[in-house]
């Protein structure tokens, strides 16, 4: 990994960081930082995995069994060629994550040290739009890098970097000159942290756009076990923001506005996008934005039509423009659908067509209300699920998502003028490099939920409900057929931690106790 130390000293400088310490200062931007704290004490580390999954539970929806890989280690579905990287642990490359602001007349330059997280974000955008936030929200304003004496900006841009690692800006700045400049004449958080487990689009992006903890707003898991219907469910089921329970940002300057200002989401699956728009119209008194979700199987954007709002133009554009012109391969790779589309770095591009077309149409910045625009740049993400974030793939895309912003980003200043915009660059989560690399390997949850079956139910395999997103580290068990074998939730927990490439395992009644705590 760029700009880190060996994995094998991962567990100790993770420690460390999650320490959250007190104290941190504004220093000129170029001047080193001071080292972190060390934490070599494992037990130490295991509390604070167990308060990071506690930050993140809620009663239905967490699962019953949450779990830590050893650092390295990675977890898999068998036989999905696109997903050989997974991310969700509490280690380094998963909870590093950028964040950033951007605004000439607006945003103090510098680089920060006092800690930060995603939920920071949200009441630091309601300051600058001057809006009350809610109790819910826990984050608190970066007013450190807040001008006094602000202009009002017209347009307010929070771009969530999907899976960007912190070495994402280790990058030459003749590869990334949009994001480069960004940092270099903006507000750089250097000691910003994924506080939570499993560290996660849909838990990132609902923490960015609400400002509240995971067991606050609702938003744990990218995938659920609905216990009466007896199958999986993912944090938005039909499509709907009824699983978010608290409000975002988007829904407060939507109510505040009446409805006035020009707010748009965009995105890819429901679970980034969703958060990011808001309850929309499905909210008491609320207003629908605009809300582009891309969906593979179409190849184009779609919305749901009773809490939000697809101008035509953007629903009738389709995506297989993209690979028609250029003979269907990105770099090596063949592109031919949605779902290889989101895998190449031509997707950011169909994405920035689509949001410069609705920043033009939609009369953005034109006037005094400031307007929102809250949008998911997935293709990071996927290309490092598929070939690492040291992949040339990945290199590729970067390259083409800084291009996309810098499309994006002279739009906005068109439009709303110089000095007048502000940018938030944040991300949701990071990603681990190649396993073998360090000595560590690709373990399957098949192979583990056999092995807990093998050893608690061996007779008919049904204690263990539903284990099918590896990212989540948590398992959903048959609790009332577990304690009909004999057998606890630490019988599983004690048994999964003793596996040698898992750090630790907690149990759903010692991760709520945590949380009441």
């Amino acid at each position: 990994m760029v700009a880190h130390p060996p994995l094998l000293s991962c567990a100790v400088r993770v420690g460390a960081a999650l320490a959250v310490l007190a104290g941190g200062a504004c220093r000129p931007a170029g001047e080193p930082a001071e080292p972190a704290p060390v934490v070599d004490d494992r037990r130490q580390l295991e509390e604070r995995f167990l308060e990071m999954f506690a930050r993140a539970y809620y009663p239905g929806r967490s699962g019953q069994i949450m779990l830590v890989p050893e650092p390295g280690e990675v977890m898999l579905e068998p036989d999905d060629p696109f997903y050989r990287f997974m991310h969700g642990s509490p280690w380094e490359y998963d909870v590093e994550i950028p964040l950033l602001m951007f605004g000439p007349g607006a945003i103090r330059p510098g680089i920060y040290d006092a800690p930060a997280t995603q939920r920071d974000v949200a009441p630091t955008v309601a300051a600058l739009l001057g809006v009350p936030t809610p109790v819910t929200m826990s984050g608190r304003v970066l007013s450190e890098a807040l001008r006094e004496d602000a202009e009002p900006p017209r347009a307010i841009l929070v771009a969530v970097l999907d899976g960007a690692r912190l070495d994402l800006f280790d990058r030459p700045a003749s590869e990334l000159p949009t994001l480069s400049r960004l940092k270099s004449e903006g507000a750089w958080f250097a000691q910003t942290m994924v506080d939570y487990l499993p560290s996660l689009t849909s838990v990132g992006h609902a923490s960015i756009a609400t400002g509240a903890e995971p067991r606050v707003h609702g938003v744990v898991a990218n995938t659920m076990f609905d216990h009466i219907a007896g199958r999986p469910s993912g944090p938005f089921p039909g499509v709907s923001p009824a699983s978010l329970s608290a409000l975002t940002i988007a829904d407060l300057w939507g109510l505040q506005t009446h409805g006035r200002a020009v707010i748009i989401a965009q995105g890819t699956t429901p679970r980034a996008t969703i958060p990011l728009g808001g309850h929309g119209r499905c909210l008491v008194n609320g207003h629908a934005p605009i809300l582009a979700m891309f969906d593979a199987a179409s190849a184009r954007w779609l919305t749901n039509e009773d809490c939000y709002r697809l101008p035509p133009y953007v629903a009738d554009d389709r995506a297989g423009r993209m690979w028609q012109r250029s003979g269907g391969r990105w770099l090596d790779h063949e592109v031919s659908d949605g779902r290889t589309l989101l895998r190449s770095g031509w997707f950011t591009e169909f994405q920035a067509d689509a949001l410069v077309s609705m920043i033009e149409r939609e009369a953005v910045g034109r006037d005094d209300i400031v307007d929102l625009i809250l949008v998911n740049f997935k293709s990071l993400d996927y290309v490092a699920h598929r070939w690492g974030p040291d992949s040339d793939e990945l290199a590729a895309a970067a390259t083409d998502l800084d291009r996309a912003l810098g499309r994006i980003l002279a739009a906005l200043t068109s439009a709303a003028g110089a000095g007048r915009v502000v940018v938030v660059v944040v991300s949701d989560h990071g990603m681990p490099g190649e396993p073998t690399a360090s000595g560590a390997e690709r373990h399957y949850i098949t192979d583990l939920v056999d092995d807990l079956h093998a050893r608690f139910d061996p007779d008919e395999a049904r204690i263990v409900q539903y284990y099918g997103d590896p990212a989540d580290y948590q398992i959903f068990i048959d609790r009332e057929r577990l304690e009909g074998l004999g057998f606890t939730l630490a019988d599983i927990a004690d048994h999964i931690a003793a596996l040698p490439f898992i750090f630790s395992a907690y149990t759903e009644d010692e991760v709520a106790a945590a949380s009441r705590r």
